[in-house]
C-alpha cells in the first residue's frame, strides 16, 4: 500500500532555554546554554551542581487547573505545556476534527521519578498510609500521553514509548507511522523529562555521566566541543 504523507504542523517546547519554540531556536542559534547553578535543592553533597532548570515554570499558565496540576509530575505537567503550545502553534480546533481519528505519542526515558523519590519518602517516614493515590497514575511513563488526550478528549491511538535519550525522536517516527498507514489523521507527538531531582542527579553522579564544569555552567555539558568532559 502506498504511505500517506506526514507533515509536521506544531511546535511546542518547554525548556531550561525558554518555553517557546522561537524563542528557543533563536537561544540555541546564538550558542547560549541553558545550564545553570541548581536551585531546587541544597547540592553541597553532590559532585555536580549544575542543571538544566526550568527555573520559572508555571503549568497554570497553559489553561491547566491548579487542582489538576497537582496530580500530574513535573514531566507530565511539561508534556501537557508543550502540547497545548504545540495545537495553538498548528490552529488544531479538535471540535471540528474525528476525535477517533486524533492520537497522542509522548514518551518518557524515566517518567516521575520526582513523583517516586517524593512518596518513598513518604513511605519510609510516614508509612504506608500516607503514600497518596495519586502516585502510579503520576509515576507511569503514559501519564502525558493520558493526559494529553484527556485534555483534548482525542479517542484515537494514545502510546508511550521509553527508549532512553532516544525517546523523543522515537515517538515522533511512530506517531509519523500511524499517518502513514491511515490508522490516524493527526498525532500529537514527542517526549518529556523530569529527572532533574536529587534520586535522578545522584543517579547519574553515581554513573559519571555528568560534567562536573561546577564553575562554567554555561560551557558545560558540551557534546561535541573539544573540551568536553
Amino acid at each position: 500500500m502506498s504511505k500517506r504523507r506526514v507533515v509536521i504542523t506544531g511546535l511546542g517546547i518547554i525548556s531550561s532555554l525558554g518555553e517557546a519554540a522561537d524563542q528557543v531556536w533563536e537561544a540555541v542559534c546564538a550558542g547560549k546554554s541553558g545550564i545553570i547553578a541548581i536551585r531546587r535543592w541544597d547540592t553541597s553533597k553532590y559532585p555536580v551542581k549544575i542543571g538544566g532548570e526550568c527555573t520559572d515554570f508555571d503549568v497554570t499558565r497553559y489553561g491547566i487547573d491548579g487542582r489538576e496540576a497537582k496530580r500530574l509530575d513535573r514531566f507530565g505537567q511539561f508534556g501537557l505545556a508543550a502540547s497545548v503550545c504545540a495545537v495553538k502553534d498548528a490552529g488544531l480546533d479538535f471540535e471540528s476534527e474525528d476525535r477517533l481519528r486524533c492520537g497522542v505519542m509522548i514518551g518518557s526515558g524515566i517518567g516521575g521519578i520526582e513523583t517516586l523519590e517524593e512518596q518513598n519518602k513518604i513511605l519510609i517516614e510516614r508509612g504506608p498510609g500516607r503514600v497518596s493515590p495519586f502516585t502510579v497514575p503520576r509515576l507511569m511513563v503514559n501519564a502525558a500521553s493520558g493526559n494529553v488526550s484527556i485534555l483534548y478528549g482525542i479517542q484515537g491511538p494514545n502510546s508511550a514509548v521509553a527508549t532512553a535519550c532516544a525517546t523523543g525522536s522515537n515517538a515522533i517516527g511512530d506517531a509519523g507511522r500511524y499517518i502513514q498507514y491511515d490508522m490516524a489523521d493527526v498525532m500529537i507527538a514527542g517526549g518529556s523529562e523530569a529527572a532533574l531531582c536529587e534520586l535522578g542527579m545522584a543517579s547519574f553522579c553515581a554513573a559519571r555521566a555528568l560534567s562536573t564544569s561546577n564553575e562554567h555552567p554555561q560551557k558545560a555539558s558540551r557534546p561535541f566541543d573539544k573540551g568536553r568532559n
